[in-house]
């Protein structure tokens, strides 16, 4: 029965060598500051009505809406009161010339005949009206005699004063009835005149039947007309103030839909321009809090999204700055452990190899305590390796080989090696105390349990992936449950750690797995392959070194040229 396990890798064992190239663009990106734009923000500033808005406050947005909302609402306002105003101007107007017109057309005429009638028949002296009007009679009955001169000049001024207001038909009949008011001051000169000379009453008479009446007839006549005039121009009025009452409210109704229409518009956008930041701000923070370190908030043009977008920002490179400083610092922390029990001496194996130079010692085999102390020196030169954590290839086949000819001197009747490595790959960098542990694994739990002992295999060449190593004993292998265990303890990383040394093997497949995962990465896998009374296979494949480890390798590299 044969089983597998893998740290770091897919069955098929794909190295991913674009990786670091998308996170050196990425640190690249952060490094020249530029701040990821969320596809809505990009859509946000494409649309227009936000562009136009763009570089406006939120304040200055609510006051451009009111501004597009207000003015032409004003405008209408203002336009409806100044031809409400217009039209009334024009009837108050027309209602006041009628009212004055009306007075002289029902008494002009009978006062001032009544006046002239007076002075004709002898009862009145012109000379009586120098002082105005004059009262006949002392009772409540009394009657007013209207001063002609006083009446004509009242005519005229008022007349003139409506001449002035321009309007065809109209001011025909005013100049008419100006005109005959001068010719009725002449008459009224003529009659006072000839009422002063005692002219005779039948040429008195005369000139009041035929000057005066007819003039004052002809004066009524005029002030007739002009009411006409001055009526049918009022009914024109209010058809026109009908008409453009009527073609007013349609194009207002059209300006209050444009102004509604524009004002909804500006809303809306106003309100996405706000929502949709917010949205999007919200969105990061949900990416942020389900861990996506690298969610920044879009810069949306709106001076106050701005600062919360960059506050939140700010926040989340110190959020990402803190979790990177954790995991720096649980990654330093789990390397120093790993180190520790990487470093940590077997104290059975220090002490039985102590134990063998002495025994050969005292049996005088010189030679052979030389080779053990020497084989013993190299094995902690390569543990020490002067604190570097990468070696060459050839180090470490001299680590394991120190390790195994120790080894067989204690167990020289149960133990037998080779080890193979392809020449090309000698002068290559590993990361060192690779091999150890896990030829360890094989000599305690594989060849020095099986009676008669066994073989421990090691290779190491190259494959279009990287570089490949393979430990295979033939020792008493393990049966499927033993091995799942096995892979399930080397998963968890609980193998090594919670066994006491001898029984899992030095510091164990796990630390293996482990320092291999946080090397390589994804580019390394550790496989097992194994079946009970046959033997086991530990297989190791190593990607590319990863871009930190780039300079330890070439230090390292340069050390071994010739």
């Amino acid at each position: 029965m044969r089983g597998q396990i893998k740290t770091g890798g897919d069955e098929k064992r794909e190295i991913p060598r674009m990786r670091l190239t998308e996170n050196s663009e990425e640190r690249k990106e952060e490094q020249e500051g530029r701040q990821p734009v969320s596809n809505s923000g990009k859509e946000q500033e494409r649309t227009g009505a936000r562009r136009i808005l763009y570089f406006f406050t939120l304040n200055r947005r609510m006051s451009l809406l009111i501004l597009v909302t207000a003015i032409p609402l004003t405008c209408m306002v203002l336009g409806i009161v100044s031809l409400i105003r217009e039209y009334s101007a024009s009837y108050a107007t027309i209602m006041s010339n009628l009212r004055i017109a009306n007075e002289y057309n029902m008494k002009f005429k009978e006062d001032m005949e009544y006046s002239m009638y007076r002075v004709m028949i002898g009862l009145l002296k012109p000379e009586q009206f120098q002082d105005g009007d004059i009262i006949e009679g002392r009772t409540q009955y009394a009657t007013i005699v209207k001063n002609p001169y006083n009446m004509i000049e009242s005519a005229r001024r008022d007349f003139e004063s409506i001449e002035r207001e321009r309007g065809s038909d109209r001011d025909i009949k005013i100049r008419g009835l100006l005109s005959c008011l001068d010719s009725l001051e002449t008459a009224v000169n003529k009659l006072m005149n000839a009422s002063k000379e005692t002219t005779p009453y039948d040429v008195q008479q005369s000139i009041w039947e035929n000057d005066i009446q007819g003039l004052c007839s002809m004066i009524q006549d005029y002030i007739n007309q002009y009411i006409y005039y001055e009526t049918l121009r009022m009914e024109r009025l209010q058809k026109d103030l009908e008409t453009q009452t009527t073609r007013l409210l349609m194009i207002y109704l059209v300006l209050l839909a444009a102004v509604l229409t524009v004002g909804f518009a500006i809303a809306a956008a106003i309100a996405r321009s706000v929502t949709g930041p917010v949205k999007d701000l919200t969105e990061t923070a949900r990416r942020l809090g389900q861990g996506d370190l690298k969610a920044r908030a879009a810069m949306s043009g709106m001076a106050e999204i701005n600062v919360l977008a960059r506050t939140f920002n700010i926040m989340s490179d110190e959020i990402a700055g803190l979790m990177d400083k954790t995991r720096r610092e649980q990654e330093n922390l789990r390397v120093m452990e790993l180190k520790l029990r990487q470093e940590q001496i077997n104290p059975h194996f220090l002490y039985n190899t102590l134990d063998s130079i002495v025994w050969m010692a005292e049996g005088g085999n010189n030679r052979q305590v030389v080779e053990m102390t020497s084989d013993l020196s190299d094995f902690f030169r390569t543990v020490l390796s002067e604190g570097h954590d990468f070696i060459t290839i050839a180090e470490e086949e001299q680590h394991i080989r120190s390790y195994l000819k120790i080894q067989k001197i204690r167990y020289e009747d149960v133990l037998d090696y080779r080890i193979e490595m392809e020449e090309r790959i000698r002068s290559r960098v590993v990361l060192k105390m690779i091999l150890q542990p896990i030829v360890e694994n094989a000599l305690y739990h594989g060849i020095k349990n099986k009676r008669g002992g066994g073989t421990i295999s090691i290779r190491g060449y190259e494959d279009k992936n990287g570089i490949v190593f393979e430990v295979e004993d033939d020792g008493t292998g393990m049966d499927q449950e033993t091995l799942s265990k096995l892979r399930e303890k080397i998963k968890s990383g609980r193998e090594g750690r919670e066994e006491p040394v001898r029984k899992s093997g030095g510091f164990g497949l796990s630390n293996v797995a482990q320092r291999l995962s946080m090397y390589y990465g994804e580019s390394s896998a550790l496989v097992i392959e194994s079946e009970k009374g046959v033997g086991t296979c530990v297989k190791l494949y190593l990607g590319q070194i990863p871009l930190s480890r780039r300079e330890d390798e070439k230090s390292r590299t340069e050390q071994v040229r010739p």
